[in-house]
């Protein structure tokens, strides 16, 4: 009953966005659907919103391959982003499962062992973050269920537990690359936090290690051998991470990269506490804080639970290979990328809370009066960050998700006009360029791509780089043989500030070649001057 009650914030969400108004937002859940829909058709593991077409080596296909059934179910889009809201929402539920599971086994032995799992696992569930990517196209919640199966199979006794161990950990990888921090955590933690390696453990090792292995080769031997061989960046972007990660990532820019990553990567574990609603550097350095908490809680958990005794250790070696990869890579972690490692982060803020809360509560009935108002003093700072922290979560699952819902299902509104238009307007052939190309596509059956900003200008703050990119937007849509544009005052909202958006919005506008042909609320859709006809409206020289 308790379990079916967390529920409950999840549920009202799913259940008012079942039409999913959010979808391909941020691009990459557009990528899977459009993916998945190459599986069930039949056209093999591709990207067909792109003109060219390519191998879907990017993603793994594990979870396109799942949401394949969806297409398969009901191929009428946008119809079946309902039943995708309730495949998707039915990972969330496993996933708190899984977590209250696994708490239950962090706390056994804990007097107080089923309370705690049965908080930690309300605040799982009625955190924003988890509603949000739960409800809808992202691979976060799966991937973070197939961990946290893998971590509990693997402490159980018997060589059975250990190959499913590995088969979860090998299914993890091949729904996000990522889970190589699983393949290798666990193994290496079966044999390190040993007082004594026995054949045993090593049998064990090697278990996990077998199972797991072949989903890691037969990927990356598949994605090796089908992956576009292009120089450009766009198809750098769709179809290969490690060429695009040294593209944007160097010598000449990793200790930038690595400081800035670092900045929000605690960012980004605290925000998963105290969301990002309000901004400014003391609330950044409080939330900050919060990060560096949870972390403080983990090594505290592992060291009063004992480093070979506690199930936290493995999870926490997972977490910390993660990190390692999140710190040097091309894109600054966030909540999303995060969330995998939530529910451990979860149980170290409350081990931490616990040890303030030891430390000071001897303060509280000192017979020095001073240290008791001290102690009073810091005891409702601390109690009020957390509740206001507590509130804010409460407000965001059963409003602030909702509102944002609504604008986005406005601002779909006008899209769907516009490719409404394009679908029945423009030639069956003809290729537009479009912030949301994903989405595009499975509107109006136009291929198309987005143009991409590399991340690199992101880390060194060149605006006028990031500017520039739009400045020959039209000599970039000949090349890529795009004749159309379709660009809204919504576009660039998930990679760029305010000031440069609306410098890309009046670049775009004053082109002389791009000629607008329809508008409809937030977006307009420009035909691309051919070659020669902007070669005629040149200047004399």
């Amino acid at each position: 009953m308790a379990f079916l009650l967390l529920l409950i914030p999840s549920a009202q969400f799913a259940w008012r966005n079942r039409d999913m108004p959010q979808f391909a937002y941020l691009h990459d859940d557009g990528l899977f659907f459009v993916s998945a829909k190459s599986l069930a058709s039949g056209q093999g593991y591709q990207i067909a919103s792109l003109p060219e077409a390519p191998a879907q080596t990017k993603f793994p296909p594990l979870f396109p391959l799942w949401l394949s059934l969806i297409w398969r179910l009901n191929p009428h889009f946008p119809e079946n982003l309902q039943l995708a809201t309730l495949l998707c929402w039915l990972a969330l539920v496993a996933c708190l499962g899984l977590a209250w599971n696994y708490f239950r086994n962090l706390y056994r032995g804990d007097e107080n062992g089923e309370i705690r799992a049965l908080g930690l696992t309300s605040l799982l569930a009625i955190s924003p973050f988890m509603i949000l990517f739960g409800s809808t196209m992202f691979s976060e919640v799966p991937f973070t269920c197939l961990v946290l199966a893998s971590l509990i199979l693997s402490r159980r006794e018997g060589k059975l537990s250990m190959l499913a161990a590995g088969v979860a950990a090998g299914c993890a990888y091949l729904c996000r690359t990522a889970g190589i921090a699983l393949v290798l955590a666990i193994p290496a933690m079966a044999l390190i936090h040993k007082k004594e390696i026995r054949k045993k453990d090593w049998q064990r090792a090697g278990l996990f290690a077998a199972a797991a292995l072949p989903a890691v080769l037969g990927w990356s031997l598949w994605a090796a051998a089908h992956r576009m061989k292009s120089g450009d960046l766009t198809l750098l972007y769709y179809v290969d991470y490690v060429r695009y990660q040294f593209v944007n990532v160097g010598t000449d820019n990793f200790l930038v990269v690595l400081w800035k990553n670092a900045d929000q990567l605690l960012y980004g574990m605290g925000a998963l506490i105290l969301p990002k609603v309000m901004d400014g550097p003391p609330i950044k350095m409080l939330t900050e804080a919060l990060g560096v908490a949870m972390i403080s809680g983990v090594v505290r958990l592992i060291r009063q639970q004992g480093f070979r005794q506690s199930i936290a250790v493995d999870y926490a070696a997972f977490a910390l290979l993660s990190s390692g990869i999140l710190l040097v890579w091309h894109f600054p972690p966030n909540e999303r990328f995060v969330l995998p490692i939530f529910p451990l982060l979860l149980a170290g803020l409350v081990t931490e809370i616990q040890h303030l809360w030891n430390m000071f509560r001897p303060a509280l009935h000192h017979k020095d009066r001073s240290q008791r108002i001290v102690g009073w003093m810091f005891g409702g700072v601390v109690a009020s960050i957390l509740f206001a922290a507590l509130a804010l979560q409460v407000f965001m699952a059963f409003s602030f998700l909702n509102q944002s819902a609504a604008i986005q299902r406005a601002k779909l509104h006008d899209r769907k006009t516009a490719y409404a238009w394009i679908a029945r307007q423009l030639p069956a052939t003809s290729a537009v360029l479009s912030y949301d190309d994903p989405l595009l596509y499975l509107y109006t059956n136009h291929q198309g791509n987005y143009l991409p900003l590399l991340p690199r200008w992101w880390y060194a703050e060149d605006h006028q780089k990031i500017v520039g990119a739009y400045r020959d937007v039209a000599d970039y849509c000949r090349r890529r043989g795009l004749s159309y544009y379709y660009f809204t005052t919504d576009d660039l909202s998930r990679e760029t500030g305010e000031d440069d958006r609306q410098a890309i919005e009046t670049l775009v506008r004053k082109n002389p070649e791009l000629v607008p042909v329809f508008s409809a609320g937030i977006g307009t859709v420009y035909h691309v001057s051919p070659a020669a006809v902007h070669a005629q409206r040149m200047p004399a020289e």
